[in-house]
């Protein structure tokens, strides 16, 4: 082979080498098939779950303080109506 044949070589080769590499790097961002979901797309949904759970919790934990509020308020208004009551029997009876 001759010098000339060998850079011919080398050259087609860098050539296909570069060409696949530009192939691969044009089409880096496009998804993997047509029903693949874009990369951003995907992390946008992940935050917005991360979202929805978040205020999930921060609800359980609410309504866990509505329920503790309301026990106290039955706890009050039962005391209170005793209360009252027994003022309507004793003023009844005297």
């Amino acid at each position: 082979m001759t010098g000339t044949g060998f850079w011919t070589i080398i050259t087609v080769v860098s050539a296909a080498v570069g060409a696949v590499f530009m192939l691969v790097v044009s089409h880096a961002s496009e998804p993997k098939h047509p029903a693949a979901a874009h990369e951003e797309d995907v992390n946008n949904l992940a935050v917005k779950l991360e979202r929805v759970s978040t205020d999930l919790d921060n609800n359980k934990r609410v309504l866990g303080e509505v329920k503790v509020d309301i026990s106290e308020l039955r706890v009050e208004q039962r005391v209170s109506t005793e209360s009252i009551l027994r003022a309507i029997r004793s003023g009844d009876g005297g």
